[in-house]
């Protein structure tokens, strides 16, 4: 469950509050004038999100999506630490 906390006591505790996303993974809606203003998120779900809108900027994202759970369930994926070291070699 989110965790709804107002800006001021954002501001009083901050390192708490970045301390507690950190070890929870759990993000946490911060609210200004009693509305959401911002969501503090921890360093990889914002590269994923990040990572996710680019992909999803490409006009065929659902056509390149479709095959790649094909390819994953047929099992043709590959680890992350795999990916690294070919990418790594192609350089």
């Amino acid at each position: 469950m989110d965790k709804i906390i107002p800006i001021s006591e954002f501001q009083v505790r901050a390192k708490k509050w970045v301390d507690q996303v950190r070890e929870t993974d759990q993000p946490v809606i911060i609210t200004q004038r009693g509305k959401p203003a911002a969501v503090l998120v921890s360093c990889d779900d914002f590269e994923g999100l990040q990572a996710t809108r680019d992909e999803m900027s490409y006009p065929d994202w659902k056509k390149r999506l479709a095959r790649a759970e094909q390819e994953s369930a047929a099992g043709k994926g590959m680890t992350l630490d795999e990916y690294f070291r070919k990418r790594a070699a192609k350089k």
